[in-house]
């Protein structure tokens, strides 16, 4: 069964609020290319001098939590963002809700997000692990391209990525139309 993202709600999450993004479940190598632990990572970012600039986000479907997520704007951005922009990282979908159909609204909710919030913010970037096939087939499929950049990453070499916030919205539309 495939989900629209009028079917997902996004929630805020403070600093503070790591144990409400521990709810789910993920395999161990998605885990590690997600960013790690939850610990890890709420750890990371309570470190960060700009936390005003990072926005966490749990995803929910019915009464489960199923995904979370971290986006970036300026101050907070990484070396790699072009100047503009808002980053994604630490995306992860839990195990059970896996092809379904969430991990790609939840990416058209998240560009909603940013369309309301930020209207002068026109593209998402990531950066994904070259070696994470099913990761860079999955951002492939929601409109993401690779911009040519390359660096080492946390685990190995990764690749940059970047989609148009409108291209999102418009697939959000095309999702959300009945089929014919």
């Amino acid at each position: 069964m495939r989900l629209s993202n009028l079917e997902l709600c996004l929630g805020k999450l403070l600093l503070s609020d790591e144990n409400r993004a521990t709810a789910f479940d993920i395999d161990g190598d998605q885990e590690e290319f997600s960013g790690g632990q939850f610990r890890e990572i709420f750890d990371r970012l309570r470190r960060s001098p700009h936390q005003e600039a990072i926005h966490a986000f749990s995803v929910a479907h019915a009464d489960s939590t199923v995904g979370f997520f971290v986006l970036r704007e300026a101050p907070a951005l990484p070396d790699w963002a072009f100047p503009g922009v808002m980053t994604l990282h630490n995306f992860r979908i839990s195990r059970q809700f896996q092809r379904q159909g969430l991990g790609a609204a939840t990416v058209r909710k998240m560009a909603q997000w940013v369309a309301d919030n930020r209207p002068a913010v026109s593209q998402l970037m990531l950066s994904v692990n070259s070696g994470n096939e099913q990761a860079l087939a999955f951002y492939r499929s929601c409109s993401f391209r690779a911009t040519g950049v390359t660096l080492d990453g946390r685990i190995s070499r990764e690749m940059i990525m970047a989609s148009e916030i409108a291209a999102l919205l418009v697939d959000a539309e095309l999702a959300a139309r009945p089929l014919e």
